[in-house]
């Protein structure tokens, strides 16, 4: 069985020496009525048959008509075809085609009709008629004063004042600087210590959190020397490296962390910045205030204490800028943070006897400091010399 589809495809073949002529008179005998509606002229289809029902018309498809067509020949709106298609549900299998000697019935005069959305009426409402008022040409003589915001057509430039704000005034040393720096000092000198005991997460992991101040993990400390915090309360997270003989041990800090919520033997608290790897068993102690002026540096001073470096915070073969060294001069002989320090060569004879003049080698800003030692940052380096035993003098002071 042939579909519908394609019958209207089926022709009759003929030996190749006959195709041409045979094509000719085919060609010419289905010419007008392959031609699609909307070329044609648009006067009334002889095909189109007035129904008794309702007075529909009867439309017979020729080649190329479509549903889009015959609604705007006949209801002088392509939008409208679906109204046809619904008149013939029972011939039209799928809207996009329709194949020739198919009859469509389409919608008699009345029979479409448009529908008006109202807006929604509030029961017992009364209805308000707007009636249109009529302006006379030009504004009214209250507005004829008023400014336009517009500029006019004649301005050529505009020219935009504002204050500006000064930018703020640097410091010497940052907090920053100052609280992930390290220390060299007796661990008597600490004060009250608790310990890291877990992380609220298993197995200690701690994971960084999008937040503002960043959030990197939760943790239990116990309570430094035994007294619990208060929830709001800052502590410094640490860890003790090696023992420097002489002075005592250098401080690594590992993060600061913020008290939120405290019990019977751990207080949670959030970390709140990370310089190092918090681990279990880091040190907790009362977060030390810090706080200098803004755009106050250190003065050249004539004299001043003088002493030697001791140790770094980290243990290289080529310390550079950046890098931390503690030195043995600290509160006891008026070191203040924001002092710095020269690093140098000492005045020497060389083994064939000669005087060898003093050599600079670095300059260090000092960023904490403890009873007897102090921490400085290499600031500025002449020479990749620094190490351990050179000696140190102060060469700028802080003001009073």
């Amino acid at each position: 069985m042939i579909s519908r589809r394609n019958r209207w495809r089926r022709v009759t073949t003929c030996p190749s020496k006959c195709l041409l002529s045979v094509a000719a008179m085919m060609i010419a005998g289905i010419l007008p009525e392959a031609l699609p509606l909307h070329a044609q002229e648009r006067q009334q289809d002889p095909q189109a048959t007035q129904t008794a029902q309702e007075g529909r018309r009867v439309h017979n498809v020729r080649r190329g008509d479509t549903l889009w067509d015959l609604a705007s020949f006949y209801l002088s709106d392509p939008f409208l075809w679906p109204e046809i298609y619904r008149l013939n549900t029972m011939v039209v299998e799928d809207p996009h085609w329709i194949y020739p000697s198919e009859q469509l019935v389409l919608p008699g005069a009345g029979e479409i009709e448009v529908a008006i959305e109202e807006p929604d009426r509030v029961p017992g409402e009364e209805e308000v008629v707007v009636v249109p008022e009529v302006v006379a040409e030009g504004p009214p003589p209250e507005l004829q004063e008023l400014k336009s915001i517009f500029v006019p057509r004649e301005a050529t430039q505009t020219t935009l004042t504002y204050e500006p704000v000064p930018p703020l005034a640097a410091l010497a040393v940052s907090a920053s600087d100052f609280y992930r720096s390290g220390m060299l000092v007796d661990l008597s000198e600490l004060g009250p210590r608790g310990k890291v005991i877990d992380a609220t997460v298993p197995e200690n992991i701690l994971v960084k959190v999008s937040q503002s101040p960043p959030v990197y993990g939760r943790i239990y400390v116990s309570h430094p020397g035994g007294e619990p915090p208060q929830p709001g309360e800052r502590v410094l997270l640490s860890r003790i490296d090696r023992q420097v003989k002489g002075y005592g041990h250098v401080i690594r800090p590992t993060g600061i962390a913020t008290i939120t919520a405290v019990h019977e033997d751990v207080s949670d608290a959030v970390i709140i910045q990370l310089f190092d790897r918090v681990g279990v068993g880091n040190e907790v102690t009362m977060l030390e205030r810090f706080q200098l002026e803004r755009g106050v540096f250190a003065e050249p001073v004539g004299t001043g204490p003088s002493g030697e470096l001791v140790a770094f915070l980290d243990e290289q073969w080529v310390p550079s800028i950046e890098d931390i060294a503690f030195i043995d001069v600290g509160r006891d002989g008026g070191v203040v943070v924001g002092d710095e320090f020269e690093i140098y060569v000492s005045s020497r004879r060389s083994p064939e006897g000669f005087r060898l003049p003093e050599e600079h080698i670095a300059t260090g800003r000092v960023v904490r400091v403890t009873e007897e030692t102090a921490t400085l940052r290499v600031i500025e380096m002449e020479y990749a010399g620094i190490a351990e035993g050179l000696p140190v003098r102060l060469i700028r002071k802080m003001p009073s």
